[in-house]
C-alpha cells in the first residue's frame, strides 16, 4: 500500500517487529499509521521499538471489519509487548460505525481497503496518532511509582503528582479498589490532578472521597481524547461511586471533554468538565473545567490524563479565576484601567453574579478606531463591562431557552439569549446584549462567588459595517439579496468609521416578513424600488412587552422583533417581522415604464428623524451617534 511506506520503513528499523510481520502464521493485528500521520507528526519517526510493538496486538481483532454493533462499547486487547490497545466503537447513525484504537481513528472502513494479510493477520490504518506508550502498570502504580528509571524514553512521568500520591495514601480503600483495580474490577477513564491544581485548593480537608471518585469515570468506558471528543459533540459519562464494596455508576457527577479552539493560532486546548452538585448540605451550581496537559496515557486497568484542576471542588472567586487565564489578560487591562468600580463585582464580597467574560479575541475583533475610543472614554468602557454582568443570580445553560431574558447591574439594558442545536446533542449557547451576539465558548465555570461564561465578542461594542452584519446574518438573506441589486451598499459600508453623517437605524424584514401576504411576493416585487424618506411619517409604540413601526399612510405595522437589536459601526439594524410596503403603490407602479434599479423594500429612517428624547424615553433603540460613542 503506497500510504504505509513510513510504516514500512519504521518496521524494518527493529528485529522484533519486523519478524512479527513477516511471520505469516503470527495471529495478530497491526493498527499502522498512515504517512500522514508521520507527516503531521514528525517525532512519531523516531518511536522506539517498545512504541512501534505497542501498535501490535496479539490477538486477531475480527469485529472492527464486520461492521455490527458491539455488546460493549470498548473492547481490551493485549499487545505483544504486554501493554494494552483499547479499541472503542461510535455509532453515527444507523449502521454507520466509527472505530479507534487507542486515540487512533481507524480509517479502513472509509476508504473500504480492509487488509488481511495471510489469512492469519488482520491490518487497520490508523489516521491519527494512538497515544503515548503505555504504562506497565495500573493507574495507582503510575501515582505511586518512584523509580525515575521507568519513564526514561517515555514522554511522560509522574514528577508532578505527590499531592495526589499523598491523598490516595490516607484513603487506602479508593486508592487499592479504584486506582488500583484490576482487569476483574473493570478499565476506567483517570484525570489525575497535578501538585499546581491542589495548590488552588485552600482547604485540603475539602478533598475527600467524593471529589476523588470525581476524577474516574465509570466502569469499562476506557475513553481516550480524540474518541470522547468524536462521539457526537459534548456526551456526558458518569464518573463511579464506591460504597459498601460495590462499585456502581454515579449519574449525579457526570464527566465530559471539551475542545476550546484558539481561532487566531488554530492551536486548541483539551479540558476535562465535571458538574457539580449537592454535598454536604451546600447546594452549588456549574461546572468545574480542568485543562489536560498530558492526554492519552494507557494503563493496566484504563487511560490516565494528567489535568491543572481539582475535579469537583470550587475554592476560587471570579477575580482570581480571571487572573489566572490567560486568555483574559486584555480584560483585566480595561478592569484595570477603570479601578475597583466594575473589579468590585468580582470578588468574594461583592455576592453573587454571572459574567459573560470576554477573551482577548473577542477585542482583537474589535475594529481599531473604536478600540482607540473605548481606551478614552472610561465612562464608556465603563457601561460596556457592566453590560456583561448580570447580578444576584447563577445563571447557567440549563436555565437559558430562546425566551430567557435578565437584566444587567445598570438595571436598564437586557441580554437575550438563543439556544442553537446543530448536528444533534451539539449545543451552542449564544448571548445577544447591546446589539452584538455572540457564542458562549466555555460555560458554567463555577466560583465561590458566581457564574463565569466566557465568551468570543464584546457585547455592545460594534466591530462590523451594517453591510456586513445583514451578509452575515443568517435571518436576514432575502433582504440582502434585495440590496445586493442596488447601490445602497455604499451607504451601509460607509469608508469612516462613527461619524454622525452616516450613523441611522436600520429596519430590515426578516425572512419570515417576506412570506406574509401575496402583494409581498419576492418574485412580484424584484424590479421596483420603494424607499422611506425623511418625510414619511412612521410612529413607534408600545403593545404589551413588544415594541412595533408604524406607518399611517400605508396604515402597515411592523412588530420590531425582541432581540433583533444588531449594532454596527455606522448605526444600529433592527429585525421587523413585516414589510412596510403600501400596496396600491405597488399596483401603479406595476404600470410604470420607468422602474429604478431593483426592489429595496425596507423602512429606511434616518438618525435625524427620530429625536433622541424619544428613544431615551421608550428605551427601545439607540442612535449611534458621535455624542453616544466617542
Amino acid at each position: 500500500m503506497e500510504d504505509m511506506q513510513q510504516w514500512r520503513a519504521l518496521v524494518s528499523y527493529y528485529q522484533v517487529s519486523q519478524a512479527y510481520m513477516e511471520d505469516s502464521n503470527a495471529r495478530i493485528t497491526v493498527f499502522a499509521p498512515v504517512n500522514d500521520v508521520f507527516l503531521y507528526n514528525p517525532d512519531l519517526r523516531a518511536m522506539t521499538q517498545k512504541e512501534t510493538l505497542s501498535h501490535i496486538v496479539d490477538t486477531q481483532v475480527m469485529e472492527v471489519s464486520q461492521g455490527q454493533k458491539w455488546e460493549k462499547q470498548t473492547l481490551i486487547r493485549s499487545t505483544i509487548n504486554s501493554g494494552y490497545v483499547y479499541i472503542t466503537q461510535f455509532e453515527n447513525n444507523p449502521g454507520n460505525f466509527s472505530y479507534f484504537a487507542n486515540a487512533g481513528t481507524v480509517c479502513n472502513h472509509v476508504s473500504n481497503q480492509w487488509g488481511i494479510i495471510s489469512g492469519e493477520q488482520y491490518l487497520y490504518k490508523i489516521c491519527t496518532p494512538m497515544g503515548h506508550r503505555p504504562y506497565p502498570g495500573t493507574a495507582l502504580s503510575f501515582i505511586r511509582d518512584d523509580d525515575n528509571t521507568i519513564f526514561v524514553d517515555r514522554q511522560y512521568n509522574n514528577h508532578d503528582l505527590t499531592e495526589l500520591r499523598d491523598i490516595l495514601n490516607r484513603v487506602p480503600d479508593i486508592a487499592l479498589v479504584i486506582f488500583g483495580s484490576s482487569a476483574w474490577n473493570g478499565f476506567h477513564t483517570f484525570f489525575l490532578p497535578n501538585n499546581a491544581a491542589f495548590a488552588k485548593v485552600i482547604d485540603r480537608n475539602r478533598v475527600d472521597r467524593e471529589v476523588l471518585l470525581a476524577h474516574v469515570s465509570g466502569m469499562n468506558r476506557v475513553l481516550f481524547t480524540y474518541p470522547w471528543l468524536y462521539d457526537g459533540g459534548i456526551h456526558y459519562y458518569p464518573s463511579i461511586r464506591f460504597s459498601s464494596n460495590i462499585i456502581e455508576d454515579n449519574f449525579k457527577l457526570k464527566l465530559c471533554m471539551r475542545n476550546i479552539t484558539d481561532h487566531r493560532t488554530g492551536r486548541w486546548d483539551l479540558y476535562a468538565v465535571t458538574e457539580i452538585y449537592e454535598r454536604y448540605g451546600i447546594f452549588k451550581r456549574g461546572s468545574v473545567w480542568a485543562k489536560i496537559i498530558v492526554p492519552n496515557i494507557p494503563v493496566q486497568n484504563g487511560v490516565a490524563h494528567i489535568i491543572d484542576n481539582v475535579l469537583g471542588i470550587v475554592s476560587m472567586t471570579m477575580d482570581q479565576m480571571l487572573y489566572d487565564n490567560y486568555r483574559t489578560t486584555t480584560l483585566m487591562r480595561y478592569i484595570n484601567t477603570i479601578g475597583q468600580i466594575v473589579r468590585n463585582y468580582f470578588a468574594a464580597t461583592g455576592g453573587l453574579v454571572t459574567f459573560f467574560a470576554p477573551w482577548n479575541e473577542a477585542f482583537e475583533r474589535i475594529p481599531e478606531p473604536i478600540e482607540r475610543r473605548l481606551l478614552r472614554d472610561r465612562i464608556w468602557l465603563e457601561q460596556i463591562l457592566k453590560l456583561h454582568i448580570v447580578p444576584a443570580k447563577e445563571l447557567t445553560t440549563d436555565e437559558i431557552t430562546n425566551e430567557t431574558i435578565v437584566t444587567t447591574v445598570d438595571n436598564m439594558r437586557q441580554l437575550y439569549f438563543i439556544r442553537g442545536e446543530w448536528p444533534k446533542n451539539n449545543i451552542t449557547y449564544y448571548v445577544i446584549g447591546g446589539g452584538i451576539k455572540t457564542a458562549i465558548q466555555m460555560d458554567n465555570i463555577a466560583a465561590v462567588n458566581g457564574i463565569i461564561h466566557y465568551i468570543d465578542r464584546v457585547l455592545g461594542v460594534p466591530y462590523q459595517s451594517l453591510w456586513e452584519v445583514l451578509r452575515n446574518e443568517s435571518r436576514l438573506q432575502t433582504s440582502y439579496e434585495m440590496l445586493s441589486n442596488i447601490q445602497l451598499r455604499y451607504t451601509l459600508d460607509p469608508w469612516q468609521v462613527l461619524t454622525p453623517e452616516q450613523n441611522f437605524t436600520f429596519f430590515v424584514p426578516t425572512n419570515e416578513a417576506w412570506e406574509k401576504g401575496q402583494a409581498l411576493m419576492y418574485t412580484d416585487l424584484r424590479e421596483r424600488t420603494y424607499v422611506m424618506m425623511n418625510d414619511e411619517k412612521v410612529i413607534i409604540r408600545r403593545r404589551s412587552r413588544y415594541f412595533e413601526l408604524y406607518w399611517p399612510r400605508g396604515n402597515r405595522v411592523a412588530r420590531v422583533i425582541e432581540g433583533g437589536e444588531i449594532a454596527g459601526i455606522n448605526g444600529f439594524m433592527h429585525m421587523i417581522d413585516n414589510v412596510l410596503i403600501y400596496e396600491p403603490d405597488l399596483r401603479s407602479a406595476a404600470c410604470n415604464t420607468i422602474v429604478s434599479d431593483y426592489l429595496l423594500i425596507i423602512s429606511l429612517a434616518n438618525s435625524n428623524l427620530f429625536p433622541d428624547a424619544i428613544w431615551k424615553r421608550n428605551r427601545f433603540i439607540r442612535i449611534v451617534s458621535n455624542e453616544t460613542i466617542k
